[in-house]
């Protein structure tokens, strides 16, 4: 029993010799970006939200076709982000609830314009941060208009304009316990957000990679489209095999707001607007005045 109880106390010894010779271990120490300090802040009010994801595949077949016609017959390029965003943005205008807010406990806040926050990656103190840049009124113009100020977004200088204005970078700068107490207003009057996030969200991140991929956010917004990866599949049509182009996307809804059957017929409305051609959807739409409408649940 001794020489058991004398070979356990070597053996830990050993075994705490080893782990503190670990403790030296070789590495570079770098100090984080300030500007993730945004980030910190979009995942702490993401978790407040009761966020329920729903995954789909939509037919993207023959979308960069003609999209790559496109430019080659104008000599504008389109990006798929700006595609994406534009049906994206005409499907949330056809049922605007899908943007709604809550305002208080018995009311909520259904804006007319679509704002898309995109996350734009930007170089910040010698790391690469995905940032937010909002689109004000993605249903009112054309995909030209988006890809350019997506393309602008990527080159403006931070903490003047761009994804992050001055008055953004001042605020992002302060101390964790001066952010917070700022927040808890935000969060409570749907203006605010708006104004301050825009009214949905837009990740292309999936992207930037092949195969099945796609990520499911922490977005505090009410409505957040995630999209993946584009593959090839193989598919059945009258009794025949075909290949087809299929794109992965996460829908994100507030729950709180946000049904599930409005969701799906969501769903359906965006896959049919994703296949709806550059011809379409090239133009801007007819221009409304715009207004806030305020319902009340209940």
């Amino acid at each position: 029993m001794e020489e058991s109880d004398g070979s356990r106390r070597k053996l830990i010894r050993a075994q705490l010799s080893e782990r503190s010779k670990q403790m030296g271990a070789r590495g570079e120490v770098r100090r984080l970006p300030r500007l993730r300090n945004v980030l910190w802040d979009i995942l702490a009010e993401g978790r407040r939200k009761n966020t329920v994801h729903v995954l789909v595949d939509a037919d993207f077949t023959g979308v960069r076709e003609r999209l790559k016609a496109h430019r080659l017959q104008t000599g504008e390029s389109i990006s798929v982000t700006s595609y994406i965003a534009k049906s994206f943005a005409s499907a949330v205008a056809a049922d605007r609830r899908m943007q709604a807010y809550r305002l208080g406990r018995s009311r909520i806040v259904v804006f007319d314009d679509v704002d898309i926050a995109f996350m734009v990656e930007r170089e910040s103190e010698g790391e690469r941060l995905p940032l937010f840049y909002i689109v004000r009124g993605v249903q009112r113009k054309s995909m030209q208009d988006i890809h350019h100020e997506l393309q602008l977004a990527k080159t403006q200088p931070l903490g003047i304009v761009g994804p992050v204005s001055a008055l953004e970078r001042q605020f992002i700068l302060l101390p964790k316990l001066l952010r917070r107490p700022v927040w808890f207003f935000i969060r409570r009057n749907p203006y605010w957000f708006k104004a301050v996030a825009g009214t949905v969200g837009l990740s292309s991140y999936g992207m930037y990679t092949t195969g099945a991929a796609l990520g499911l956010p922490i977005t505090p917004m009410s409505l957040t489209l995630t999209v993946g990866a584009i593959e090839k599949q193989l598919a059945l049509r009258d009794g025949l095999m075909y290949e087809r182009e299929v794109i992965h996307l996460d829908i994100s809804f507030d729950h709180d707001v946000i049904d599930g059957a409005p969701t799906m017929r969501f769903a359906d409305r965006l896959k049919e607007l994703l296949l709806a051609g550059v011809n379409e959807l090239a133009c801007p739409a007819s221009p409304s005045v715009p207004s806030v409408a305020v319902r009340v649940d209940g």
